[in-house]
């Protein structure tokens, strides 16, 4: 049989990246109030603009550095330092993640290829299992698409599966990859629910991660 890759994202696919965030607004709104936490998410969205990534020491950082001492006193911003450090991203799994993975890792190699900021990132899929669930394989980059080459190189295989929530994303690698790329759509997340590339037709479609289970290694090859 052919060798097969998976090629797996993290954020709204493995794990419910907008409940995260939702809890994290929750969270630092008890520490510092409605208004500085207001400030905080522009300063986050400002930074993502930037940087063109989600980067959480940075916004804080910047936080810091634009509150005067009244509004945001070190141990309060020590303890919102820690909410972000402490988060236990395990629980924000989607149900059935790890046994996903373990199920995938059965039919070819899994590799998680990421967006986002090295530092934040990493921390979140090594606290979370994921990367002792793919034996480490792991890489993390601003925008994947522009890597994908250097991910191909680094794991060589006859065929890959893309598995994203990111419409836009499958879209890109299909057109880099070819016939080699197989797409899985996971319906999961404010991006799978938002518009669509212009042609825009994966390969396979599901609606939570878990559903891959039910999927054979030649469904991944042939589809």
């Amino acid at each position: 049989m052919p060798t097969l890759v998976f090629l797996i994202d993290v954020d709204n696919t493995l794990i419910d990246n907008d409940n995260v965030k939702q809890e994290f607004d929750t969270h630092i709104q008890v520490e510092m109030g409605e208004a500085l936490t207001a400030r905080f998410w522009d300063i986050y969205e400002q930074v993502r603009n930037e940087n063109e990534v989600v980067n959480i020491p940075l916004t804080l950082m910047r936080l810091r550095e634009q509150s005067s001492l009244s509004e945001l006193d070190e141990q309060t911003y020590q303890h919102v330092h820690s909410i972000f450090d402490n988060y236990p991203f395990f629980k924000a799994l989607y149900p059935n993640t790890l046994e996903t993975l373990a199920y995938l890792s059965g039919l070819g190699q899994t590799v998680i290829v990421s967006d986002g900021d090295s530092f934040f990132q990493a921390e979140k899929i090594f606290s979370s299992n994921l990367a002792d669930a793919v034996e480490g394989r792991v890489l993390i980059y601003i925008h994947k698409q522009q890597h994908l080459d250097e991910v191909i190189a680094k794991y060589p295989a006859d065929h890959y599966a893309m598995i994203e929530d990111k419409p836009q994303i499958l879209h890109d690698s299909t057109a880099i990859i070819g016939h080699r790329l197989t797409t899985v759509f996971v319906k999961q997340g404010k991006y799978a629910a938002g518009p669509l590339p212009p042609d825009f037709a994966p390969d396979i479609t599901v609606q939570h991660i878990g559903d891959l289970r039910s999927y054979k290694a030649e469904q991944f090859l042939g589809a």
